[in-house]
């Protein structure tokens, strides 16, 4: 009696594999970094050089000035904490999938829009020299440090920061920022924007500003302790 014949059944069942990651949208899971197809052999190196050898051990990430113009396979590294990417030719990244990440410098690549509203444990946020005209920043009571020097903004929302002691925001194209929810802040620096008007009223232990570059007061500098008296 000839063998049944199993070929149909075995691809009927794959595409059914198929159609059912499709739907839920569920991603690959890899047992080694070795076995991950990275898109950008740059970014393979620099992940390999940590010497580890399974995914959830990637904790830090150094990976800048190295040509990169792909870091997509992050995703797969759940617990990382620090990614530094500066100085590379990245125009997008999804960091959705690293809810632990602490730091992280994406400063000087191509990026022109990011979403960063699901990494709540962010401390320190480094997206200077990029061409960013859209920023999703997370509700966080961690959040310290944000650099968005040389960007594209014309808006920017950090209400939700309360926490945030340097905000670094300069050669942008802000027209209005309220920093009235941010007690802590103490250093701001907001030059050459379209800023008409600024309330640091709230502001009590800012004790560095640069806001020159600005149609408000004529574009020139004033002392902090003048700004917080209006």
């Amino acid at each position: 009696m000839p063998a049944p014949n199993t070929r149909p059944l075995l691809i009927s069942s794959l595409l059914a594999c198929s159609l059912l990651l499709l739907l839920t949208g569920c991603e690959q899971h890899y047992d080694t970094l070795e076995a991950i197809p990275f898109a950008d052999q740059n970014f393979r190196a620099c992940v390999l050089e940590t010497g580890e050898s399974y995914p959830d051990d990637i904790t830090e990430l150094e990976c800048e000035d190295l040509n990169i113009r792909s870091a997509a396979e992050v995703k797969y590294f759940e617990n990382l904490r620090k990614l530094s990417l500066g100085d590379n030719q990245i125009n997008s990244l999804d960091l959705s999938d690293n809810p632990e990440l602490r730091y992280l410098d994406l400063s000087d690549n191509q990026l022109n829009a990011l979403d960063l509203s699901e990494n709540h444990a962010l401390r320190e946020i480094r997206l200077s020299d990029n061409d960013i005209d859209t920023l999703e920043l997370p509700q966080s009571e961690r959040l310290e440090k944000l650099f968005l020097n040389d960007n594209e903004l014309d808006t920017l929302t950090v209400s939700q920061l309360p926490k945030l002691r340097a905000l670094l925001v300069a050669d942008n194209e802000l027209q209005t920022l309220d920093l009235s929810n941010n007690p802590a802040l103490t250093e701001l620096n907001v030059r050459n924007n379209a800023l008409t008007a600024l309330d640091l009223s709230h502001n009590t232990k800012l004790n560095q500003l640069l806001e020159q570059g600005n149609p408000m007061n004529g574009g020139k500098q004033r002392p902090v302790s003048e700004w917080q008296a209006k």
